[in-house]
C-alpha cells in the first residue's frame, strides 16, 4: 500500500498544475471576426531566464559546461538559441492549432498571407530542471500583441499569459527544451481556449 501511495505522489509531483493566468491588458478583440489566417512572430527580447538576464544564464551555462568537459561551452548557445525554432515555437503553433481546428482557424509563421498576427514575446523563462531524484517544472511569462499585418506598430489588442507551467507526464523531460516547449504548449493551448470562449473569431 505503501508503494502504491509513493507511486501516485511521485505521478502527481511530475505533473505540473495548470496555475497559469490570461489577462486582456488592453484593446478588445471585435477585430478577428471572421479571421480564419492568423499570423504568428516570436519575440525573445529583454528576456529574463530565472533571476539572471538571459546574457547571464548563458555565460553560466557556458562555464559549467567548461568546468564539467573543456571544449564543450562552446556549442551551448547555439543549443539553448536552437530550443526556440525546435521545441518552443512549433509547440505553441501545434497546440493552438489543435484548439481552432474545429473552428476553422490555422496559426501560421507565413504572415504574408494574414490580415493580423499575434507578436509573443516572451519575458521570463524558468528552465527547470529534472535530475531523476528530483524535478521542478519549467515556466513562462508570455506578453501578446495582436496587430494588423501591414501596420505592426498599431497595437489592437494586448494580452499577458503568466506561469504557464511545462513538464511532462510522469517526468520523462531531462531535457530542458522539452520542459520548457510544454510550457508554450500549455500557454498556446490555453490561450487558444479563451479567445473561443470569448467568440474573438
Amino acid at each position: 500500500m505503501k508503494k502504491f501511495l509513493f507511486i501516485i505522489l511521485i505521478s502527481l509531483l511530475a505533473i505540473p498544475t495548470q496555475a497559469q493566468k490570461i489577462k486582456l491588458v488592453d484593446g478588445d478583440l471585435g477585430f478577428l471576426k471572421g479571421t480564419k489566417d492568423l499570423g504568428v512572430e516570436f519575440i525573445y527580447e529583454d528576456l529574463t531566464v530565472g533571476k539572471m538576464s538571459e546574457e547571464e544564464y548563458i555565460e553560466n551555462k557556458v562555464a559549467e559546461a567548461e568546468e564539467r568537459e573543456p571544449g564543450t561551452g562552446e556549442a551551448w548557445p547555439d543549443l539553448w538559441y536552437g530550443d526556440r525554432t525546435e521545441h518552443y515555437e512549433p509547440k505553441f503553433i501545434e497546440l493552438f492549432n489543435d484548439v481552432m481546428f474545429g473552428e476553422g482557424v490555422t496559426l501560421t509563421e507565413s504572415v504574408e498571407a494574414t490580415d493580423y498576427k499575434m507578436i509573443v514575446k516572451t519575458i521570463f523563462i524558468e528552465p527547470g530542471f529534472n535530475v531523476g531524484v528530483m524535478r521542478k517544472s519549467a515556466m513562462i511569462n508570455l506578453v501578446v500583441d495582436f496587430v494588423a499585418t501591414d501596420d505592426p506598430e498599431t497595437i489592437l489588442a494586448t494580452f499577458t499569459i503568466d506561469k504557464s507551467p511545462g513538464g511532462t507526464p510522469f517526468g520523462y523531460d531531462f531535457d530542458t527544451g522539452i520542459r520548457v516547449g510544454e510550457a508554450y504548449a500549455k500557454a498556446a493551448k490555453y490561450f487558444a481556449k479563451y479567445l473561443l470562449k470569448k467568440k474573438a473569431f
